[in-house]
């Protein structure tokens, strides 16, 4: 059953997220996750950033009939995929700002990948799409922080700038539940906050630590002119020799083009 914003003939989206853990794990089933995912774009997180493993990702993405669409060290690990059917009309990383240390600790960096996208719709397309693959930190303030530059009216990177009115999706690894406080920031920042598709839909799964998961923390985020149409997670036996996290893939329905 399709629930969600009401609006006519809408062409269908499939977004994806997973946090791929470095690609530490096992590459073979990851990409049967992929492949099993189907999506038109794929959130990625914890994708490795040093020098020399550039080409893994430019691999992943290939083996799994996708294509990278967005990447690099800004992102701090974020990255976002596109199956070939889509129309990628931007694509951009930017660092999020986060200390060097904490106390005497080194803070991981943070960033986010986002690409702006739109899919066909019979013989026309749907309206433009600004898909956000984001990873909040494991301190609490930080998160909050980085909420507040995420939310709907936080403008777009570089070449993504001039869709900065898009409906947005952000989709990733939130290191919180959905009562944590980052999410109720990303649920009420103006214009209208974003739903969480896992709930509209019902599909309230538990996402980490995949082999036994018990807390949410991965989810697809939407913006209000989106309806969500299903949320699941790949029916792949050995998900969790992929990686660490499920992951999420939520069916979309995007308004035509204006």
């Amino acid at each position: 059953m399709e629930v969600g914003a009401p609006g006519g003939e809408r062409a269908r989206l499939r977004v994806a997220t997973v946090n791929v853990r470095e690609l530490l794990d096992d590459g073979r089933v990851l990409r049967e996750v992929l492949r099993a995912a189907g999506a038109d774009v794929v959130c990625l997180q914890e994708v490795p950033t040093h020098p020399l493993a550039g080409h893994r990702l430019g691999d992943l993405a290939a083996d799994a009939g996708l294509w990278v669409v967005a990447s690099g060290r800004a992102g701090a690990g974020t990255a976002v995929l596109a199956a070939s059917r889509v129309d990628v009309r931007a694509g951009a990383v930017r660092a999020l700002p986060t200390p060097r240390w904490r106390g005497r600790r080194p803070v991981r960096r943070r960033g986010t990948a986002e690409a702006v996208v739109r899919v066909p719709r019979g013989d026309s397309w749907s309206c433009e799409v600004l898909v956000r693959s984001v990873h909040l930190g494991l301190e609490e303030g930080e998160r909050l922080d980085h909420a507040g530059l995420l939310v709907p009216a936080a403008a777009p990177a570089g070449p993504c700038a001039p869709w900065a009115g898009a409906p947005l999706v952000l989709a990733g690894d939130l290191n919180e539940g959905p009562d944590g406080p980052a999410r109720g920031v990303l649920r009420t920042g103006p214009p209208g906050g974003l739903a969480d598709a896992a709930e509209v839909a019902g599909a309230t799964f538990p996402t980490f630590p995949a082999r036994a998961p018990r807390r949410r923390i991965d989810a697809v985020l939407v913006d209000p002119r989106l309806a969500v149409a299903a949320v699941s997670t790949p029916p792949v036996p050995r998900a969790a020799d992929a990686t660490d996290h499920l992951a999420v893939v939520a069916d979309l329905l995007v308004p035509p083009a204006a």
